[in-house]
């Protein structure tokens, strides 16, 4: 594999610990304070919605690791029994998975996820720039490359 990937991988992974150093110098609340009007209202919330988006776009869409798999396997049939049963319940769950990451430690736990996600991905992915189509949590089908599933992430 091209080196290029990992390499900008591991300029994202020293940004954010250069973030998440300096959310620790904040007072402690400030993590969680919610911000009125933004989808992902708080800081909290916008690292919890990355992770998320790096285990569903290399983990489902390119390793077939489903997010909840077995939380979801749990479930009564009558409550994953339609694609938006199924879709809401995986919203409530990555809810509550958010609501539990309560500091920046926790949310570094979540991160040494998706960094091993994205290390086996590294190994695996051999045509970065080979079109296939997945289907998105709403149902709609969108072409994407293996370079696409890792740089749609780094904001």
């Amino acid at each position: 594999m091209n080196p290029s990937l990992p390499l900008m991988y591991d300029w994202v992974k020293r940004t954010r610990e250069k973030l998440f150093e300096y959310t620790e110098s904040l007072p402690k609340d400030v993590y969680l304070q919610e911000q009125p009007g933004l989808p992902s209202s708080s800081l909290r919330d916008i690292h919890a919605h990355v992770a998320n988006m790096y285990e569903w776009f290399i983990g489902r869409f390119y390793m077939g690791v489903e997010p909840f798999q077995q939380q979801m396997a749990a479930l009564p049939p009558s409550e994953v029994a339609t694609h938006e049963a199924r879709t809401e319940a995986i919203i409530a769950l990555e809810r509550a998975e958010t609501q539990r990451l309560t500091d920046v430690t926790a949310m570094r736990r979540k991160f040494l996820e998706v960094d091993s996600l994205l290390e086996r991905a590294f190994e695996t992915f051999d045509l970065l720039d080979e079109p296939f189509e997945i289907t998105r949590a709403s149902g709609r089908r969108t072409v994407v490359t293996q370079r696409w599933l890792i740089v749609s992430n780094i904001t």
